[in-house]
């Protein structure tokens, strides 16, 4: 019976996890916001004990932080220097994915005509909320190409992080350019690898700049 208890607590936890995780992320519970304890216990149908497992969970990824002492813990507040760095960090994995290109498994540049695809669709049918997370996607398939899964996982925390940092500034990350991804991705396949990059980094130019014109300092 204790696996079955313990299978069943995990499953709770992973379900409160991305219910908070979801709400967080499409601005529901905006940067800054305070997650008390009781409060989301009442909210969510859950004991104490499970709201501080699924809090140690959102810290860790970097959702939630600690306000202070005494003060529960609040959603993530997106900094100036953070957003500065943030795309930093993407720039340089992505144009690693860039670089990996000619070398990359046939079923990671499959993910990225897959991923372009999918944007294309979603534009077409004017699913805002599909768009930003496809437009994501289409972003990590191309660090995909390098073929290393923590390069990967570093760059969706990195998007999510991008994305709390959107919200801040009230939705500044709203335009979804299809063109760009697909005259990048055309450049890799024609081997114009650094033009792709210098794009690449053209872009990630106009989007920081477009968040930190609305950020709060």
């Amino acid at each position: 019976m204790q696996p079955a208890t313990k299978l069943e607590r995990t499953s709770l936890v992973d379900q409160a996890v991305e219910q908070l995780r979801s709400q967080i992320i499409d601005g529901s519970l905006p940067p800054g916001t305070p997650l008390p304890e009781g409060q989301i216990s009442d909210s969510l149908g859950i004991a104490r004990p499970t709201v501080r497992e699924v809090l140690l969970r959102l810290q860790n990824d970097g959702l939630v932080q600690k306000q202070g002492r005494g003060l529960p813990l609040a959603v993530t507040r997106i900094s100036r220097e953070d957003l500065i760095d943030i795309f930093t960090a993407r720039f340089h994995l992505e144009a690693a994915g860039g670089r990996s290109f000619d070398t990359a498994t046939e079923k990671a540049r499959e993910a990225v005509d897959r991923s372009l695809e999918e944007l294309e669709a979603a534009v077409a049918s004017s699913d805002r909320l599909a768009q930003v997370r496809l437009d994501s996607q289409c972003h990590t398939a191309i660090v995909g190409l390098t073929g290393s899964r923590r390069l990967v996982a570093a760059h969706t925390q990195l998007l999510v992080e991008a994305r709390l940092a959107a919200v801040t500034s009230r939705g500044a990350d709203r335009v979804v350019a299809v063109a760009n991804h697909r005259e990048f991705v055309d450049m890799l396949r024609a081997g114009q690898t650094e033009a792709a990059c210098k794009q690449l980094e053209r872009r990630m130019t106009v989007a920081r700049e477009r968040v930190l014109q609305n950020l709060p300092g």
